[in-house]
C-alpha cells in the first residue's frame, strides 16, 4: 500500500480515586475499577482492547530478545511538553485534541488526497481554534504540515464530538491558509491553490462501539488504531487532588524505530508498515507492559505522584506499538481541553520530566506479552448438551464482543465472559471427548497486504487457545424422559423419549417399592424408540394401586 512507502521514505518523524501509593518495593499494582473516559464519556466499550487490563498476561517466549534488540537501556521518553500561550510560538509537543458539540458545530468538507481509498470521507466539525500538531503554543504553526525545518510533522489533527462521542483523526492536515499541501505519497509538497482544508488520511471513531478499520487500510495512524483513545492526557494523569481522575484506565501510544518494527501487524492493530523483518522485532499492535517487580515498584514509589500515575497505567494496561519513529516515546497530549475547547489542565513538567521522574525507566524495565487465549481448566469434565459450564484460563478479555466458544467444531451458545479468566458457556451438541477452544477474535480476510502481514490470520484478534489435556470435554448421553402419565380404562399409560433421535431400545421397569435396587425391579416390556426417539407404553393397573414405573435404556 502506499502509505507503507511513505512512512519508510519519513522512518523518523518529527519529535514532538485509584492511585494507590507504594511503599518502596512493595510488589503492589493498584487496581481502579473505573474506565477511561473523557469529560465523563466512555472512549470505547469495556471489552475493547484499549482498555483491555493485562497485567497477568504472560509473556511472548522471545520477550527478553526483543527488549534486548529495542536496547535494553533506551529510556521512555515522555512525547509531550508545555502548553500554554504565554510561551509564544515555542513548539506544542505531543498530539493535540479538540473538543466540539457535534449538534451545533458545523461540519466542514476536508479534501482528502493521499489515501482516499482508505478514508472515512465525511464532513469534519472543525472548530474556529483548532489546534493540530505541530503547532505552537500560542497559536497555528503557519509552515505546514511536513517534514522540513519548521513544519508541523505529521500534522494530525483530532477532533472529539462530545455530544455523539465520536472521534475525527486526520494525518497530515493542511489549514486553509497553508501554502503549500502535506507532502504527498511521492514525498512532495505540492501548492496548496484552493483554500480548503486538506489532509493525507482520515479516520473516524464511534467510541460507542467496538469499532476496527478494514484489515490492510490505516488510519490517520500507521497502525490502524486510533490515537485519541491511546494518548495519556492530564485530565486522568494528574491526582485528584489537582483536579484530575488520578488514574490512566487504558493502554497508551508508542513508537520504535523502522530497525524494531516487522511488516506485520498484530490485534488491536490492522495495518502493516514495509519496515525491517527480523525475528525479534515486533509488529505494529504489539503490546509493552512494565514490569511489576521490586526494582521497579522501588523506582515508582520514589516518583513524583504525575509520574506515578503514568507509571501504574504501563503496569495494568501497558504501551501498544502504534507507530515508526523514536525508540520508546510515550505519546501524550500536552493539555486537557474543556467542553469550550480550551485548556482546562496541563502537566507539571516538574515532575514527568523530574530527575526521578518517567525518565528513570529504561526499556530493560518492559516486557512483550502474550494475549492469545489460554484455557486451564473446565468446571466440569463432562455432562449433556444444553448444560452449563465454566472456563478457566487466561486472556478472556480485550475481544471487542468476538469472544467464541468451540467444542471441537461446534460453537458453544451462550457465551458470558465473567472476567478476563473465566467464560460461562451452554455447553453446544457434540459427542464423544472434545477440546474446548477460546477465540478471541472473528476470522476475516486481509485484502490489501502482503500474505502473512496478520500475525494471527486468518483470525482478527489475539487467536485460539492451543490444545491441552485440561480442556477436554467428554459428552455424556442424555437421560431418557417420560413425558406423559395417563389413567384410561384400567390402563396406566406413560410416553417419552430418548432425548436422542431414531433408534435405540429401551426397558419399562416396574416396583412396588421404590426403595429396592434396580435388579429387583421387573421388566415389564422392552423395545425401540421411533423414527422420532419417541416410545409409548401401557400397562393395566391390577390390585395393586400403587407401582412405580421407570424408563431405561440399555
Amino acid at each position: 500500500m502506499p502509505r507503507k512507502s511513505f512512512n519508510a521514505h519519513f522512518a523518523e518523524r518529527r519529535r514532538k480515586k485509584c492511585l494507590a501509593m507504594l511503599a518502596a518495593g512493595a510488589a503492589v499494582i493498584p487496581v481502579c475499577s473505573s474506565l477511561a473516559s473523557l469529560l465523563g464519556q466512555q472512549l470505547y466499550p469495556a471489552n475493547y482492547p484499549w482498555n483491555q487490563n493485562i497485567s497477568n498476561a504472560p509473556l511472548v517466549t522471545n520477550s527478553a530478545a526483543i527488549i534486548a534488540h529495542i536496547g535494553g537501556t533506551v529510556k521512555i521518553h515522555p512525547d509531550w511538553g508545555a502548553d500554554s500561550p504565554a510561551n509564544g510560538n515555542s513548539p506544542l509537543y505531543g498530539i493535540p485534541y479538540n473538543v466540539v458539540h457535534g449538534n451545533s458545530t458545523a461540519k466542514i468538507n476536508v479534501t482528502i488526497d493521499n489515501y482516499p481509498g482508505e478514508s472515512d470521507i465525511e464532513p469534519v466539525p472543525i472548530p474556529t481554534n483548532a489546534v493540530i500538531e505541530g503547532d505552537y503554543q500560542d497559536g497555528p504553526n503557519p509552515y505546514g504540515g511536513g517534514y522540513n525545518d519548521n513544519q508541523r510533522g505529521d500534522s494530525h489533527l483530532i477532533v472529539w464530538d462530545e455530544d455523539n462521542n465520536i472521534g475525527y483523526e486526520l494525518f497530515g492536515t493542511t489549514r486553509p491558509a497553508d501554502t503549500n499541501l502535506f507532502p504527498n505519497t511521492d514525498g512532495n509538497e505540492l501548492p496548496h491553490t484552493d483554500g480548503k482544508w486538506h489532509a493525507a488520511q482520515e479516520s473516524v471513531w464511534n467510541f460507542n462501539t467496538n469499532s476496527f478499520r478494514l484489515l490492510g487500510e490505516t488510519s490517520a495512524d500507521a497502525a490502524g488504531l486510533s490515537i485519541l483513545a491511546g494518548l495519556a492526557r492530564p485530565d486522568e494523569g494528574l491526582p485528584v487532588s489537582q483536579g484530575g481522575q488520578g488514574a490512566i484506565n487504558h493502554a497508551m501510544r508508542m513508537t520504535l524505530p523502522a530497525s524494531d518494527v516487522n511488516p506485520q501487524y498484530i490485534y488491536p492493530a490492522s495495518h502493516m508498515v514495509s519496515e525491517t523483518n527480523d525475528p525479534n522485532n515486533v509488529p505494529l499492535g504489539a503490546r509493552l507492559r512494565l514490569q511489576n517487580n521490586l526494582a521497579v515498584n522501588t523506582l515508582i514509589s520514589n516518583m513524583p505522584p504525575e509520574s506515578q500515575i503514568v507509571a501504574h497505567a504501563m503496569q495494568q494496561y501497558g504501551l501498544i506499538v502504534a507507530d515508526i519513529g523514536s525508540a520508546m516515546f510515550v505519546t501524550g497530549a500536552s493539555a486537557s481541553e474543556n467542553a469550550t475547547n480550551g485548556i482546562s489542565l496541563v502537566w507539571n513538567q516538574n515532575d514527568i520530566f523530574a530527575g526521578n521522574g518517567l525518565e528513570v525507566l529504561r526499556a530493560s524495565n518492559f516486557d512483550v506479552v502474550n494475549l492469545k487465549p489460554i484455557v486451564t481448566g473446565l468446571s466440569v469434565s463432562s455432562g449433556s448438551v444444553g448444560s452449563a459450564l465454566t472456563i478457566d484460563g487466561q486472556n478472556f478479555s480485550g475481544a471487542g464482543g468476538n469472544l467464541s466458544v468451540f467444542f471441537g467444531t461446534n460453537t458453544a451458545s451462550s457465551v458470558n465472559v465473567l472476567s478476563d479468566t473465566n467464560i460461562s458457556v451452554t455447553v453446544p451438541g457434540g459427542s464423544g471427548t472434545l477440546d474446548v477452544t477460546v477465540q478471541s477474535g472473528t476470522n476475516e480476510t486481509d485484502n490489501f497486504s502482503d500474505p502473512g502481514s496478520n500475525v494471527n490470520a486468518p483470525i482478527f484478534g489475539y487467536g485460539i487457545s492451543a490444545l491441552t489435556t485440561a480442556d477436554k470435554f467428554t459428552f455424556l448421553a442424555p437421560a431418557p424422559t417420560i413425558q406423559q402419565v395417563a389413567e384410561h380404562g384400567g390402563n396406566f399409560i406413560i410416553s417419552g423419549t430418548n432425548n436422542l433421535g431414531p433408534g435405540g431400545g429401551y426397558h419399562v421397569l416396574a416396583s412396588t417399592n421404590l426403595l429396592l435396587p434396580l435388579t429387583n425391579w421387573t421388566i415389564l416390556a422392552s423395545g425401540n424408540f421411533d423414527s422420532n426417539g419417541k416410545f409409548s407404553f401401557t400397562n393395566a393397573i391390577g390390585t395393586n394401586f400403587w407401582k412405580f414405573y421407570l424408563l431405561r435404556v440399555p
